[in-house]
Order: structure tokens, then sequence, then C-alpha cells
């Protein structure tokens, strides 16, 4: 790796310390100390991410309605040129850098839900203000059925592994239920597309992070991607549901229609039955989406999310009614 090639473009000297930041599944992301200060530098996957101009594009666009809205109640990275361009293209990677962003933590007890919630929801009201054009960034991301219909195309060419015909008809209903719901002329917004807590740093105020996946869609994936990633093992609990609820009518000021509220709770099944999908089709293919797991922590990633699938709508009476109950209240 030629840091010199990779921050020099961007006015950065070479740094004290360069150190690695974990957690991420699809891009490499480094933390550099440097005389000018601390910068997140991070490589674009390039087998995801094939356009890293539109990719920037977007973000920058989001970020000049936050600029011009003064949204203070939360922060988005702010992102440094490199010339006339965001990223270099340096060891056939996309790279770009961004300054760190060092939260000051809550100044009261809080809940880490809601505020997770509540920062998507201002994300997606902000973001929602003006008409902006975006560009493609990740091409069939979140369609569900393109999804499902990979998923069958593997299990055809398998021959070594095969899924349980039970699992592969409840994908199959639920492919039924998304497209009746989610009509041709059901209205989009402007969403994050990666809604989960690891894209929120929590303090005064809150960051959102990691906005690749800014895309028109529909605000039901950003709440049920959240939804789903606070929700783990097989706890009936649903309070963690209602916190992230309560954040995103709050953060959403009654921007969403009826239609959209009632759709919160499939944005739920969806978010969780696409990723089990993918994950699925990646034990099959071991194409290695998911750069750090292995095919059979692939399958196992899919059968946790499978019971969670059961879990969502074994509950979807209550979980509706406290969607409804959460946006009635604000």
């Amino acid at each position: 790796m030629d840091l010199t090639a990779i921050l020099n473009p961007f006015g950065i000297s070479e740094p004290a310390e360069f150190s690695e930041l974990k957690g991420g599944h699809i891009n490499s992301t480094f933390l550099a100390v440097c005389p000018e200060g601390r910068f997140v530098v991070q490589a674009l996957n390039n087998s995801v991410f094939s356009e890293p101009d539109n990719i920037m594009h977007n973000i920058s666009a989001v970020a000049a309605l936050f600029s011009e809205q003064a949204a203070d109640s939360i922060l988005l990275p702010h992102y440094l040129s490199a010339g006339e361009s965001m990223w270099v293209e340096s060891d056939g990677a996309f790279w770009r850098v961004y300054e760190y962003i060092d939260c000051a933590p809550p100044t009261m007890p809080y809940n880490c839900c809601f505020l997770a919630g509540r920062a998507f929801g201002v994300f997606m009201r902000v973001a929602g203000s003006r008409k902006i054009k975006l560009r493609p960034a990740l091409p069939g991301y979140h369609d569900f059925g393109a999804y499902f219909a990979k998923l069958n195309s593997a299990m055809a060419s398998a021959s070594m592994k095969k899924l349980d015909g039970a699992v592969i008809n409840r994908l199959s209903s639920l492919n039924d239920t998304l497209a009746q719901v989610f009509t041709a002329d059901f209205p989009k917004r402007v969403i994050h597309g990666d809604a989960k807590p690891d894209n929120i740093i929590i303090g005064s105020p809150s960051a959102v992070i990691d906005l690749d996946t800014v895309m028109d869609g529909y605000a039901a994936l950003d709440f049920g991607d959240l939804v789903r990633s606070v929700c783990r093992g097989n706890d009936n609990d649903m309070s963690a549901v209602r916190d992230v609820a309560r954040g995103f009518a709050n953060g959403l000021e009654g921007a969403l229609s009826g239609d959209e509220v009632h759709s919160l709770y499939y944005g739920i099944l969806w978010s969780t039955g696409e990723l089990a999908v993918r994950y699925l089709t990646d034990y099959l293919t071991q194409e290695g989406y998911f750069r750090d797991k292995s095919p059979a922590q692939c399958l196992s990633r899919a059968n946790e999310l499978l019971l969670l699938l059961s879990r969502f709508i074994a509950h979807g009476d209550e979980i509706t009614e406290l969607i409804y109950e959460c946006f009635r209240n604000n």
C-alpha cells in the first residue's frame, strides 16, 4: 500500500499512525493520524462498487442538502477532494478520505435504538427536503426478486449443496407478498440503503456514516434494516422494535404517508429475507460478496436470519400495532 500516493492528492502528509478499522463486511477502512489531523481512509471494494464517481456524486448531493437545511441534529462525513475528484486510484482500488468524526457523548442517559431510529429518520427527512437526482451506485441493490432469482439459479447449478424446500417456499411467498405491497407506483424517497447501528456514531449530535448505498428507495427498507439489525437471538421482547419505531417517527416529523407507515412492517420482512437470500447464495456459489465469511459461516448466518424472519411473521400483528402507535404519537 503506497500511502503517499493515496494521501498526498488529498493534501495530507505521511501519517504518524495508520491502523485498520475492523467491522465492515465490504470495504477496507483505516484510521490515519497525520500532522493535519485524524482521517478515515477507505478503499472501496471495486467488485461491489464499480462506479466511484456515481457514489461520490450521491454523497455530495445529500451533503449539500444538509448544508442548506443546517440540520444540526445529525452529522455527515466531510469528504476531502483530490483536485477535481473525490477519490484516487491506487493499488487497483478506489480510495477516498474523510475527516474523522469525534462525536461528543450524549449529555444525558440515552437509548441507542431510539437514537439510531431518530438519526435515520432525520436523514430521510432532510434528504427528501428537495428533489435531487441520484446516480445508480449499486444496480440491483435491494431488488428482492432479482436476489431470489439468483438464488434459484445458484440452486440449479450447485449439485453438491441442497437447500430445504420449505425454506425456498417461504422465501417465494415473501417475494409474492412484497410485490403486492410495493407496487410500481409506491412512493420512493432518498434512503440510506444500509441502515444499521454500525453506521451510526451515537453522540450529541449523532453522525450517519457509510453513505455508499444512498439511493432512491422505500422508507420501509431503512426502517426494516435497522429493526433487523437490532433484533438478535430468540428473544421475543419487542422493546427494541418499539424504540426504533419511536425514534424513526420522531426524526421524520410526519413526513411519511399513511401507506408508507403501513409498509414499514413489510420492510422488516424484506430486509430480513433479502439478507438470508444473499447469504444462502454466497453459501452455494462461494462468490464471496461477504468477504470475511466462509461458506459454513454464510449458511449459519442465513439460518439465523430465517429464524428471525419466522419470529417477525409470528409477531406481525403486535409489531404492526406498535408501529402505528409510535407514528400516532409523533
